[in-house]
């Protein structure tokens, strides 16, 4: 049978992609796609994209529930995209994570998976009281205007970038929704709105590069693009509003600040951020002004010490703080498996590539006389500084903000490490940064993804050289298919 976009199709859902979406098959054998689906589910569901024998689909309605499908628990389940697995149990969930691990190394990396390589999720809480609901440290809330003209706040919709107006999210604290409430009150008091959606016409770049001059189209007060609030584990509350450039709505943005910090909802630090460019990323470009005590600290408890992270308003921090201290304390248990004696000092040198503001520095630094961390973003490498200085202890730290030709001068400059760590982004290990590591051979490797199909590329670079030795996921993210896994791997004989 031929299908064409737009088809129907009746399916039983029997698994999940790497990135989450819920796969099926039809009669004919063709592989799909269904987004919002889960394993277990029979459906019915819309092609909307079609190659050879696969299709992406959307879900119209569930035909059968999975056998042990739950009922959501969040009112915002059936339109918000944020947490597409809450209507599995938990321990079904961490057992899918593993699963997709799994199937990224065999069927991406093409690697051979023995049996017990790759361990059960790691999770915070207990088996008694996971922690699977109001774990977030951070959250991005995006502006957009309804279709009455008037202006939400909230998370995106489910495979869109249309908002829901969120009132409750299970995954935040009662005070962050409260923020929330009073901040969308604050911006329709003060007669802000959101910005043009999608292309914002005050930053847009025209075909030849160059910035074009703002729209005398748009009116000065439609501004407002992105809400990040953070509460990080140390105590307070930051409040970080984005918006296009407008000098004439900067008293007004200053206002909503000052309200935020002297009312009631403990906001104890309050950003002003501009950004002109029209991808859709809670990211400030220029801080405007900021109010208040916009410090953030979060403490972990790391190879048994307390390590204090500076951060900066806008630095990158895993987004659960419980489980951060158990993905890093997971990242030195496997690293010490990786040296056969068990005193207090492993070796002389550790390396951590995409450092970030330290977290990998600061776990394995207590093991070895000499760390070096390198990291393409200056202001991260400055709180990177600051952090290992606060911690004191008698290792030696060199950071340096750089890319991989600053790798590869390093390994020129000090030999190869003991131990390498890496912790990329999503888009996992740029090749040069992997061709660098297979060029020196450090003995041995400790790997951090949050995306296994990248993982899972990066393995099989690497395999020739390395033999896998542990493979540990590891749940930051409960209630949706995202997972952290950490490998451990030593050079081949």
């Amino acid at each position: 049978m031929e299908y064409e976009k737009g088809d129907t199709l009746e399916l039983t859902l029997h698994g999940f992609s790497p990135d989450g979406r819920a796969v099926g098959r039809t009669e004919e054998g063709m592989t799909v796609f269904v987004q919002g689906g889960l394993a277990g589910q029979r459906v019915r569901a819309r092609l909307t994209a079609l190659k050879k024998r696969l299709g992406e689909a959307e879900l119209l309605e569930v035909l059968e529930r999975a056998p042990e499908e739950r009922p959501a628990p969040c009112p915002h389940a059936d339109t918000c995209g944020g947490c597409p697995w809450q209507n599995m149990p938990y321990p079904v969930q961490r057992e899918w994570k593993t699963r997709l691990v799994d199937d990224s190394l065999r069927r991406i990396g093409r690697l051979d998976v023995p049996d017990g390589l790759i361990r059960p999720t790691l999770y915070a809480g207990s088996s008694e009281q996971p922690a699977e609901w109001h774990s977030r440290n951070k959250m991005e809330f995006a502006f957009a205007a309804g279709p009455d003209g008037r202006t939400k706040l909230g998370l995106r919709a489910r495979a869109s970038r249309a908002v829901v107006e969120v009132e409750h999210c299970m995954l935040q604290t009662p005070r962050t929704m409260s923020v929330l409430a009073a901040l969308r009150e604050l911006c329709e008091r003060f007669d802000l709105h959101a910005a043009p959606a999608e292309e914002h016409p005050r930053g847009r770049q025209n075909t030849r590069g160059q910035k074009q001059k703002f729209s005398k189209v748009v009116r000065q007060n439609d501004i407002l693009r992105f809400a990040v609030i953070r509460e990080p584990g140390d105590g307070g509350c930051l409040v970080e509003l984005i918006t296009l450039p407008s000098p004439q709505e900067a008293r007004a943005v200053r206002r909503i600040g000052e309200e935020l910090l002297s009312g009631p909802w403990g906001v104890t630090g309050f950003v002003h951020s501009l950004r002109t460019s029209s991808a859709p990323v809670a990211y400030g470009e220029e801080t405007a002004f900021t109010l208040g005590d916009c410090r953030l600290t979060e403490t972990l408890h790391l190879q048994g010490r307390d390590v204090a992270f500076q951060l900066g308003h806008n630095s990158f921090f895993q987004v659960n703080s419980h489980a951060a201290e158990l993905l890093y304390n997971t990242a030195a248990e496997l690293a010490s498996e990786l040296f056969e004696s068990s005193n207090s000092a492993w070796d002389k040198q550790c390396w951590d590539i995409y450092c970030g503001v330290g977290g990998l520095a600061l776990t394995m630094a207590p093991r070895f006389s000499k760390v070096y961390g390198l990291e393409i973003s200056a202001p991260a490498i400055e709180l990177a500084k600051a952090n290992a200085e606060a911690a004191g202890g008698s290792t030696a730290f060199c950071f340096e903000s750089g890319d991989a030709a600053t790798l590869e001068r390093a390994f020129k400059r000090f030999g190869a490490p003991d131990l390498l760590v890496t912790d990329p982004p999503r888009a996992g290990m740029d090749e040069r940064t992997v061709q660098a590591i297979l060029r020196h051979r450090p003995p041995r490797l400790v790997l951090v993804s949050c995306n296994p199909a990248t993982l899972a590329r990066d393995l099989a670079l690497l395999s020739p050289t390395y033999d896998i030795c542990a493979v540990q996921p590891v749940d930051l993210f409960p209630q949706t298919p995202h997972i952290e896994t950490v490998v451990s791997l030593s050079l081949k004989d």
